[in-house]
């Protein structure tokens, strides 16, 4: 089962809602670099809705019909309208310029290969005001965490809903030759005792490689923070957070 088919179980993890230092990370850019801007990857709506509640003009795409359903409801739920668009972020047309992009909750990570990364990054340039920036937020990868023993579950969270609670466990396995992750979440709910397991792959960028990456594809990195409080990046950073221009 795919995770980004499922949008109820990628919310259940994901609290349904982003958190306030992230939301108001991106509110703090946008305000910072001007407006239209555009999501990529904007799921189920979780930083998209928040930031339109303060009348920011934003757009969102995603590649999940069924994400951006979820998106809409949570849209109308709050009582803010939706710009949404269904693309792959690694070659999309919109016919807008956007002084912003941003890829937030890690999503970038779902690009797979260099070649995904660089597609994305070319449409990105496209898209973008000569004068526009780009904002992509990643893990710093934990070498600890990869490396966890892939035959053994580890607890992610417990959560309620309104058939009861629900268990979130994972097992990983990390492929060092491709640095792909492959996660296994499963959801066992405690009352029914039934359990559904969701897979999903993320491409891991060390800090490095991400730094090369960005601007061999024709950008310059103005800052990287190390988290949504806009710290400087150093080894112990639970992020990759840079805000890039075109070169």
């Amino acid at each position: 089962m795919d995770l980004y088919e499922n949008n109820w179980l990628f919310d259940l993890v994901h609290n349904d809602k982003a958190g306030e230092a992230q939301i108001n990370f991106y509110r703090r850019q946008i305000e910072r670099f001007g407006e239209p801007v555009l999501e990529l990857g904007c799921g189920s709506g979780n930083y998209l809705v928040a930031l339109s509640q303060n009348l920011h003009n934003i757009a969102g795409l995603d590649l999940s019909e069924e994400m951006l359903e979820a998106a809409e409801k949570k849209a109308d739920a709050e009582g803010v309208s939706t710009d949404l668009h269904v693309g792959d972020m690694r070659n999309f047309e919109i016919d807008q310029k956007f002084k912003l992009i941003f890829i937030a909750g890690n999503s970038f990570q779902h690009l797979l290969t260099l070649d995904d990364a660089r597609s994305c990054l070319d449409s990105v340039r496209r898209h973008l005001f000569p004068f526009g920036r780009l904002i992509i937020e990643i893990f710093n990868p934990s070498l600890p965490l990869l490396c966890r023993p892939s035959d053994k579950r580890h607890f992610i969270g417990e959560y309620r809903t309104d058939q009861g609670w629900v268990v979130v466990t994972e097992n990983v396995f990390y492929e060092a030759a491709t640095q792909i992750n492959h996660i296994d979440w499963h959801y066992k709910n405690q009352y029914m005792k039934e359990e559904q397991t969701v897979s999903f792959k993320m491409r891991q960028f060390f800090p490095q490689e991400f730094d090369a990456l960005l601007g061999a594809n024709g950008f310059r990195i103005d800052s990287k923070f190390g988290d949504f409080d806009e710290s400087a990046f150093d080894s112990r950073s639970p992020k990759q957070i840079v805000v890039v221009s075109p070169a």
